[in-house]
């Protein structure tokens, strides 16, 4: 007994130094990155790449596989009663699982790494069914207060994504997200990729192996619990796109854009960033994308995203992007001096008679048809953008958002209106800003919601580990 006992502590101490080793290197790599750009002959499209990605995934898969061997060792020396071992559940749960996937295999992912030259961008996005896209960029570059709350909201973000993210077998294209970002806090951004993935992973193994516990005593799997375990979420890839390619095509346009859609000259909604959206499908070449989504990371979804996919197919042949009603009378204030010339328009008023204006925290973007409109790409010059914002006498100060609901008072036929629960916006500051009495006559939604949009920094509902949340519904 006593040689075993050294045995098995031998055993454990080269099994935790073999660890800390291995998981000391592969943290260092994951936290690496460089500054490739790569380009086209036919685009000017650069993203940023992360670095080492490959090899620090290649070590954790060797330190996995040295653990699991050490562990198998470890059980012949050390045999416990109590409960089954590690492995013995797990060969338990794969049984009741009739062969499906492994869960980890459920959150693959992977942060796409490229050679500046000889890119095929036919090849790097052939899997790529659904686009998905973020803005992430330090504003204040003085402070990591900024940053840490911005990785805070992207995380949740995510979170709440992959959570509720499924698609049939029948489907098994890969969700590929694109992070506009300047490079700043690109590190940051792949630590929140790897920690989302890594909980993910973790919470569904977790949750899979109480259900089949609980089931397994009861003697007995339901339908309910059995399409938990075998849901199918697809291979998710990351990119990083260079704003600086963006920022090149609004250089002529932001001037006119920041006197008539922003509060001042250095306000918040000043920064470039709030007007990529007008100009993506101008960046991202056709064959990289032609339908894109772009969430603000003050959202968090409570359904399966590739649902709001499927609002695309219900565009008619002229509109060109989706886009929700603002949920406040905030365009009510800002067209005030027109309505009251004009007591008949029904511009700035509340649904469903009245146009209450766009909210921009959810687009949907169908690039090729951007490209094509001859209309919509008119509207994105200086001259014409004047004209519009005098004809109503618009003084915004909340981005591109200002632009779609400009241009819609005379051009609604370029813009699809998603249902109210697709963004479903959380922020007040209206209704106790002068506009209590008709504030409820923007704000109600009475569809279900599906998306949660923590505008003005509003309190988003709490996000548990599998999409289920402790709120009221409204």
């Amino acid at each position: 007994m006593a040689r075993l006992a050294v045995a098995a502590c031998c055993a454990i101490c080269l099994y935790f130094l073999l660890v800390c080793v291995v998981t000391g290197h592969s943290s260092v790599l994951l936290r690496g990155h460089d500054q490739k750009t790569f380009g086209s002959e036919s685009s000017s499209f650069r993203y940023e790449t992360s670095g080492d990605i490959a090899q620090a995934q290649e070590l954790i898969n060797q330190m996995l596989a040295k653990k699991a061997a050490i562990e198998t060792d470890n059980s012949e020396v050390i045999q416990t009663t109590s409960k089954p071992s590690k492995a013995k559940l797990e060969r338990l749960l794969q049984a009741n699982n009739n062969n499906k996937p492994n869960p980890s295999d459920h959150h693959r992912y992977s942060v796409m790494d490229h050679d500046n030259v000889n890119v095929n961008l036919v090849e790097t996005y052939s899997d790529c069914t659904y686009h998905l896209a973020f803005t992430l960029i330090d504003q204040t570059s003085k402070t990591n207060h900024f940053t840490l709350k911005l990785m805070n909201k992207f995380s949740n973000t995510l979170s709440s994504i992959l959570i509720n993210l499924n698609s049939t077998n029948l489907d098994q294209g890969a969700l590929c997200i694109h992070m506009i970002t300047d490079g700043s806090i690109r590190p940051y951004i792949n630590d929140v990729i790897v920690r989302v993935h890594e909980d993910l992973v973790r919470q569904s193994s977790l949750y899979n192996y109480n259900n089949f516990h609980h089931h397994h005593q009861h003697g007995s799997v339901t339908q309910d619990s059995d399409n938990t375990i075998s849901r199918h979420r697809p291979l998710t890839k990351y990119f990083f796109i260079d704003t600086a390619t963006i920022e090149s095509k609004l250089e002529k346009l932001l001037p006119t854009l920041r006197t008539y859609f922003t509060h001042k000259p250095n306000s918040y909604y000043s920064n470039a960033l709030f007007f990529y959206s007008m100009v993506l499908h101008q960046v991202i070449p056709r064959q990289v994308a032609d339908r894109l989504i772009l969430l603000d990371v003050d959202v968090q979804l409570d359904a399966n995203l590739l649902e709001l996919f499927e609002e695309f197919g219900r565009f008619q042949p002229t509109q060109v992007m989706g886009i929700a009603h603002e949920q406040q009378p905030v365009y009510r204030h800002i067209l005030n001096e027109y309505r009251h010339s004009n007591e008949n328009t029904t511009a700035g008023s509340p649904p469903p008679t009245g146009f209450p204006g766009y909210n921009s925290g959810v687009l949907l973007l169908h690039l090729r048809k951007m490209r094509e409109s001859f209309l919509y790409n008119s509207l994105l010059n200086d001259v014409l953008i004047t004209h519009l914002c005098r004809k109503y006498r618009f003084r915004g100060h909340l981005g591109d958002q200002d632009f779609y609901t400009v241009a819609a008072i005379d051009y609604p036929q370029l813009f699809y209106t998603l249902p109210c629960g697709w963004n479903r916006q959380l922020c007040q500051w209206w209704r106790f800003h002068g506009y209590g009495p008709v504030f409820d006559d923007y704000h109600r939604c009475s569809e279900s919601i599906k998306l949660y949009h923590g505008n003005c920094n509003s309190v988003l509902p709490t996000l548990t580990s599998y999409g289920e949340y402790r709120r009221k519904r409204r």
